[in-house]
């Protein structure tokens, strides 16, 4: 089990999540998540992996992450580890970015769009400026009244942004594959692929083995000593991110949503969402749309 040294955030808006230098400095960590808000990790020590997009990369200090809504992004890491996670809604800062045309393009591409690069290995002024930033606005928002907070964040985020951007375009200019090139990272990647195009069916071990032409006991164990949960686990987080995005963004039956991303009945489905996500189906829906 993993233990936090400071696991009480510095600020946790309805909207927004900010914990700086959050540390865990004893025992294996591992989290998989999908969630409705954009999420930056700034890694400041320690070292592991990060399955992202159906991908295996390698993490360590001065490493940015970039992980759009919705995406299943599971960590696996080992102390001692030290970061800055942040977690906010997207809708917050579009409304004031639409003030500055170029700020307002680049955000829209990195929130909605395609993104080249979510995993950045910052120089040592890249991270000096990001640690900075976080740090300035842990101060900031110590003493500032509560109904200052808003302004607070926005103006963060601003220059967060900004600074990303920059960091952005730089990296684009200099392509350096972050993805653990052996063959088992290969098979790993292969599985996610397949369980990507298979996800809402039926799950069989035995097809996807015979897609990577092993044994099923192999694919199994392959799986679950590279990523550190389940085939089944996954694709349950899988199916639960994709439900996660239809009870947002449309108006379908929640019965008609589990059948639609794999679940075999609608009572399961919503037992296993509210296990997981916390709230029932319906609640997720009512709070997202109020968001």
């Amino acid at each position: 089990m993993s233990r936090l040294v400071n696991p009480v955030p510095q600020l946790v808006e309805q909207n927004f999540l900010f914990f700086h230098r959050l540390e865990t400095r004893e025992g294996h960590l591992e989290i998989v998540n999908a969630h409705q808000g954009i999420e930056v990790v700034l890694v400041l020590e320690g070292h592991g992996q990060l399955i992202l997009e159906q991908k295996v990369h390698s993490i360590g200090p001065g490493t940015l992450i970039f992980i759009q809504p919705y995406q299943l992004h599971h960590f696996k890491m080992e102390p001692p580890y030290v970061r800055t996670p942040i977690v906010f809604d997207p809708y917050l800062f579009d409304r004031y970015a639409a003030l500055f045309p170029a700020l307002h393009s680049f955000f829209q591409r990195v929130w909605k769009g395609k993104m080249e690069r979510q995993l950045f290995s910052l120089t040592e002024e890249e991270l000096r400026c990001f640690d900075g930033l976080n740090g300035q606005f842990e101060q900031r928002i110590s003493i500032v009244p509560k109904h200052e907070y808003q302004e607070e964040l926005l103006l963060f985020l601003m220059d967060f942004m900004r600074v990303l951007r920059k960091m952005y375009e730089r990296a684009s200019q200099h392509q350096q594959a972050e993805i653990i090139d052996k063959r088992e990272g290969r098979h790993i990647e292969h599985m996610m692929n397949w369980i990507e195009e298979h996800y809402h069916e039926e799950f069989s071990l035995e097809k996807l083995a015979e897609s990577l032409h092993v044994s099923p006991f192999y694919a199994s164990h392959l799986f679950s000593e590279e990523t550190g949960c389940t085939l089944s686990q996954y694709i349950i987080a899988r199916r639960l991110r994709e439900s996660c995005l239809l009870l947002t963004v449309t108006d379908h039956p929640v019965m008609q949503i589990g059948k639609q991303t794999g679940f075999n009945s609608s009572a399961y489905f919503c037992k296993t969402f509210k296990k997981k996500m916390g709230l029932s189906p319906q609640a997720f829906r009512k709070r997202s749309r109020q968001i």
